[in-house]
């Protein structure tokens, strides 16, 4: 029987998708999405890792049962920075700490300015309680037998691949976002570890390219999956991933939305300088791993809408109704975004130039008559204008546009606004699945198919409005990043 079918997997921060590809048109044939669950603890969020696997596992074996002998392939992707320690057997020891849990920062508040300045410099990466060896670092402490080592580190898609094949790798990306990667390298870093007393007590699993196969089900083990013998790969990070599925030019910015926001660009050599050292960008190396990446995250996209609408007990089509209601407005000038408040969006801390995960949100612009739909338009206008803010810090003189992806495109308001406040052309992708198109063309890079998309204009009269805007938006910025640190002064 012809096998034409492919599945790929996305492990996002809210929720998981499973979809089944004809790999030979692009059709969808069918598609699974569920809740990534989640943990609460005294320090904060983990992920349940088990209870995830249990849900994905099953979706997996529907889609065997119902497509037997038909599926070539399963290439899996996620968020980046969480996983777990495995012992010398092979055996989950931890739990898995949420990429966004801040419990590791005082290893990270510990460093040196020195030894900040060396992570950078191997890496690529701001030292910072989000990548992986912070965490490594909190789990090792409270592991009992630590003589019973060295222990093994795992991404979350490592960790599915592991239970699918039996093999240990990784993926260029997801290393590059661990904190312990050399990306010129392309080697981890024994000298980092040591800054963190996990000399000899932590290794890492051999890293491949996203296009390997790493190993089939019929070695998994797993009634039901074992057999069949279906290619299992590991797509990488997310937001790369995407990348790769809309082929991203070098000469395009790509705003990645979601529960967070990404803003990427390609590089052909990293530029972990001194400069963007100071701007807490990241570097990485890319799914293609001769190119590299630069990348911020704003760890605030999405869930401010998700926010907004359990603040106000607002359901989904009420709030895709207001937004409707606020870009018409918008487009007849009814709104004039000089009159209007705006929101420092930093309700779970903030990314580039001022990478802290202290940083609390800001309303700015209330009165007496303000209403709902005015805090509504406050919230997009302080997504849009924190999107400038990092894109600032890029090479985007270079960019000659904005390539959209993710949820974003389905919310116009959000779109113009983000073309006018950055005076640029914004082409959105039409898709509403990228990462999981994109883990598509990794496993079958013949793959083509026309990506359908459409472009949104700045409207000049309304960039000039917003750059006045962005103004006032920096010199608050300025007065609550002095308060997170604690030096505010008259």
């Amino acid at each position: 029987m012809t096998k034409n079918l492919a599945i790929t997997v996305d492990i996002g921060t809210t929720n998981a998708k499973v979809t089944l590809f004809d790999y030979t048109t692009g059709e969808i044939r069918e598609r699974a999405s569920f809740p990534t669950i989640k943990i609460e603890d005294k320090e904060g969020e983990l992920f349940d890792h088990q209870a995830i696997w249990g849900q994905l596992e099953a979706i997996l074996k529907s889609f065997v049962v119902q497509n037997k002998e038909k599926i070539d392939s399963i290439t899996i992707a996620s968020v980046g920075e969480a996983g777990v320690l495995l012992d010398q057997e092979g055996v989950v020891v931890t739990p898995m700490i949420a990429w966004y849990d801040q419990r590791a920062r005082e290893y990270i508040e510990c460093l040196s300015k020195q030894q900040k300045e060396t992570i950078y410099r191997i890496t690529g990466l701001p030292a910072h309680s989000n990548y992986s060896l912070g965490k490594i670092k909190w789990l090792m402490d409270r592991i009992k037998n630590k003589e019973q080592g060295p222990y093994l580190w795992l991404n979350i898609p490592d960790l599915f691949a592991y239970y699918l094949t039996k093999r240990k790798v990784t993926e260029y990306s997801l290393a590059s976002r661990t904190m312990c990667y050399d990306i010129e390298k392309k080697d981890w870093s024994n000298e980092l570890l040591s800054y963190f007393d996990l000399d000899g007590m932590i290794q890492f699993p051999e890293v491949i390219s996203a296009s390997t196969i790493i190993g089939y089900t019929t070695d998994s083990g797993l009634p039901i999956l074992s057999d069949e013998k279906i290619a299992i790969r590991i797509a990488g990070h997310d937001h790369m991933v995407g990348a790769f599925g809309i082929e991203l030019q070098e000469n395009e910015l790509l705003n990645s939305t979601g529960t967070t926001e990404g803003l990427l660009q390609l590089m052909k050599s990293p530029a972990n300088n001194q400069e963007n050292f100071g701007k807490s960008l990241s570097n990485g190396v890319f799914i293609d791993a001769q190119m590299y990446t630069i990348f911020s995250s704003m760890p605030t996209g999405g869930s401010a809408f998700a926010w907004y609408q359990q603040l106000f007990n607002k359901s989904k089509e009420q709030l895709t109704s207001e937004c409707g209601q606020l870009l018409n407005e918008y487009l007849k000038d009814k709104i004039v975004p000089l009159e209007t408040g705006f929101f420092i969006p930093h309700l779970n801390g903030s990314g580039a130039p001022f990478k802290n995960g202290r940083s609390k949100g800001m309303l700015y612009g209330l009165d007496l008559t303000t209403q709902a739909k005015d805090i509504l338009f406050a919230l997009v206008l302080g997504l849009v204008l924190e999107l400038k803010l990092v894109t600032e810090c890029f090479e985007h003189n270079i960019a000659d546009r904005i390539v959209v992806i993710g949820p974003a495109i389905n919310n116009p308001l959000w779109l113009q606004l983000k073309a006018d406040a950055m005076n640029k052309e914004l082409k959105v992708i039409n898709i509403d699945e990228a990462v999981s198109f994109g883990a598509l063309r990794i496993a079958y890079p013949t793959f083509t198919a026309k990506l359908p998309s459409e472009t949104y204009q700045p409207n000049p009269k309304r960039a000039s409005e917003l750059s006045q805007v962005f103004e006032k938006y920096q010199t608050l910025y300025q007065s609550k990043k002095q308060i997170t640190k604690g030096k505010l002064t008259s």
